[in-house]
Order: C-alpha cells, then structure tokens, then sequence
C-alpha cells in the first residue's frame, strides 16, 4: 500500500515526460550496469523476466534503451541509448521534487526507517543491491 501510493508522487511527478517510475528505475540500472543482459536486469529488479521483457521492448519502442546481440547470438545485453541518457537528465528535477515531496508527506524518521527495512530486506535476502 505504501508502495503504490509513494508511486503515484513519482509517476505524477514524471508524466510531463512521458515516463514511468517504474521505468526510470530500470533506466538506471541499465545505465549504472553499462549494460545487463535481461536475466540480470531480472534478478536487479526483484522481477520476474516476463515483467522485465515487457518493459524492455517498451522502452527500445520510445528509444530509450537498445538490445544489442552478445557474442552468444541467443543472448542479448540492454544498453541505454543516448535519448535515454537525456531523458534521465531531463527529469533529474522532476524526480527530486518528488522525492522531497515524498519526505515531507512522510517525515524524514519514517524515510530514515523505510530505508533501513528496505537495506535489512536486501541483506536478508543476499541481493545488496
């Protein structure tokens, strides 16, 4: 329940630009990685692979990310593309008003106590990421 409506201050936040947070997210995964090939994106994310190829091919549609081919043809690795790189420029603003707004709805005690869930479930589970 907390998950969506913080989700709805980011994606109202994000609209004007025609992005999801959801999508941004993986935008910077993607970016940070240098490129992930989608399993990898998968396991990242905490999604299943189907969600994460859906979301993929949407954003390759709006040219914001690209799949190029591995040395394995079968395999293929996610790389942001410079459209994409600007866009996560472009919003940097947006998102930080979000994320200001989100603290001041919630107060920085209860921001401060969601990311230590947030770092005890990610330890919990061996992911750290």
């Amino acid at each position: 329940m907390i998950n969506r409506a913080i989700t709805r201050i980011y994606d109202e936040a994000l609209r004007p630009f025609g992005i999801r947070i959801a999508q941004l997210n993986t935008m910077v995964v993607v970016m940070e990685s240098g490129g992930i090939t989608p399993n990898e994106l998968s396991q990242k994310m905490h999604m299943d692979a189907s969600t994460v190829s859906r979301n993929v091919e949407r954003m390759c549609q709006n040219g914001w990310l690209e799949l190029l081919s591995l040395e394995d043809a079968r395999s293929h690795a996610i790389h942001i593309t410079p459209k994409g790189s600007r866009l996560l420029k472009e919003v940097a603003p947006a998102w930080e008003r979000a994320q200001a707004e989100t603290a001041k709805i919630l107060g920085s005690q209860v921001m401060r106590s969601l990311w230590r869930a947030v770092d005890r479930i990610e330890a919990a589970d061996g992911s750290g990421s």
